[in-house]
């Protein structure tokens, strides 16, 4: 985990630059579906903000939630805090969350995006787990790629030792997973285009 991180430490500060000039409007097309879901949301966890590039459509789609954005990088959330002054930002391990809830109805976040994070996660069923873990009952899971399944994997097999083997499986594999998480209500869009996945935490 610490060469992971080392490389997006190092990558922090020329990775906007890397960025397309119409990334904000592919960013908000790509949370367009989900405006209902965000808007309904009071408590959001964001997985792998970067330099929080995905906050401000997040808050304008949401704007009555509280968002917290975590990255593992933490020259990524400086990165972030300028782009956003105001916003929540925890450098954390989507494997170990630092975060505690009672057992409780309404407890947990309402929703986490994952939005070009899922590969980097090391050990999935684990990290689904762990954000299994602090859904609340009946919460939901966004995983969100803007490129299809083949170039995401194409782009890090060729992106160097450390995330060469950081890749997004097969969709009836992701939906395995999620189900061994506890997560349920499973919808797939692995095509030319992009990869989305949501699901929710069984409501008890």
């Amino acid at each position: 985990m610490s060469d992971l991180r080392d490389y997006f430490e190092q990558l922090a500060q020329s990775w906007d630059d890397l960025q397309p000039a119409n990334r904000g409007e592919v960013l908000s097309r790509l949370l367009t579906p989900f405006e209902s879901l965000l808007s309904s949301s009071r408590a959001i966890l964001e997985v792998g903000t970067g330099t929080g590039a995905l906050r401000i459509p997040l808050q304008q789609r949401a704007p009555h939630a509280s968002i917290v954005s975590i990255d593992l990088a933490g020259a990524m959330l400086e990165r972030a805090r300028r782009r956003c002054p105001l916003a929540i930002l925890v450098q954390a391990d989507v494997h170990h969350l630092p975060f505690r809830f009672a057992l409780a109805p309404h407890s947990g976040f309402d929703l986490v995006v994952c939005h070009n994070s899922f590969p980097h996660f090391a050990d999935k069923p684990a990290a689904l787990a762990e954000l299994a873990r602090i859904l609340r009952p009946g919460g939901s899971l966004l995983i969100l790629h803007d490129l299809s399944r083949e170039e995401v994997n194409t782009i890090h097999g060729q992106g160097g030792e450390a995330i060469r083997d950081d890749l997004l499986p097969p969709g009836a594999e992701t939906g395995r997973m999620l189900n061994e998480a506890g997560l349920t209500h499973v919808k797939m869009e692995d095509t030319k285009e992009l990869y989305v996945v949501t699901a929710r935490r069984h409501a008890t």
